[in-house]
Order: structure tokens, then sequence, then C-alpha cells
């Protein structure tokens, strides 16, 4: 019984001395989806357009890039988890895994380049910023 007084007065007392100040939540406007929202949207119309187009073209390649890698994912595992695992099985699905994860890389280079060349919008790991250099890379297919 005294516990519970002890700690209705607590409850009681962290509220009555709290202030009711408005939060601010211009600070969360700075972070990278919001800056990168702001950047697109700063665009022109046909610009925005083809924004879009080229990352839906990107993130649904993305997409079926990370399914696969996450299936052989599943493969390694029940492979691992048999009494006597197949080495070179493993081996071959590591491999590939490796070179999905690769292409995969190389797409999202190439989505953060064509935006760059075309908007003048700099992608570096989920924040944009406008007007920094970008190195150039020629990319073979």
């Amino acid at each position: 019984m005294k516990k519970t007084i002890v700690i209705l007065a607590i409850i009681i007392s962290t509220t009555a001395f709290s202030k009711n100040h408005p939060v601010d939540h211009s600070i969360h406007k700075k972070s990278g989806k919001s800056q990168m929202t702001k950047q697109v949207s700063d665009l022109n119309h046909r610009q925005q357009k083809e924004y879009k187009v080229i990352h839906e073209r990107t993130m649904a390649d993305m997409k079926k890039n990370k399914l696969a890698i996450k299936e052989i994912d599943i493969q390694i595992r029940k492979e691992k988890h048999n009494k006597r695992p197949n080495i070179k099985k493993i081996n071959k699905l590591t491999n590939k895994k490796s070179r999905l994860q690769a292409k995969q890389e190389k797409k999202m280079l190439r989505f953060k380049l064509e935006v760059k060349d075309k908007f003048g919008i700099k992608i570096m790991g989920g924040m944009m910023s406008k007007g920094e250099n970008c190195n150039r890379m020629t990319w073979k297919a």
C-alpha cells in the first residue's frame, strides 16, 4: 500500500511540475528525407515527373534484387542446417549473392549519377545536397 501511494505521489508531482511547452517540429524537417523531398519539389513539373519515373524504375529493380538476395540467404541457411552441409553449394550461393549485391550497388550509383546529371541533386546515403561535385564513372553493362 505504501509503495502505491509513493508511486502515485511521484506521478502527480512530475505532472504538476511539468511545463506545457509546444513541441518544435522544425528540427525534424532538417533530416535527409525532408531535404530530399524539398529539393525534388523545387524542380519544375516536367522534371518532377521525369524524376518520379527514374526513381520508380530504379526502386522496382532494387526490390527485385533485394528479394533475390533474401531468397539466397534462406537457401544458405537451409543448407547450413543440414546434417552434412554442402560447402560447394554454399560457396556457389554466396558468390551469387555477392554478384547480386554488386549489381544492386551499381544500379544505385547509376541512379545517383543520373539524378545528379539531370537535376543537379547529389544523393549521399539518403541525404541530398544541391550543387556538389560528383566524380564521373563509366559503367559497363
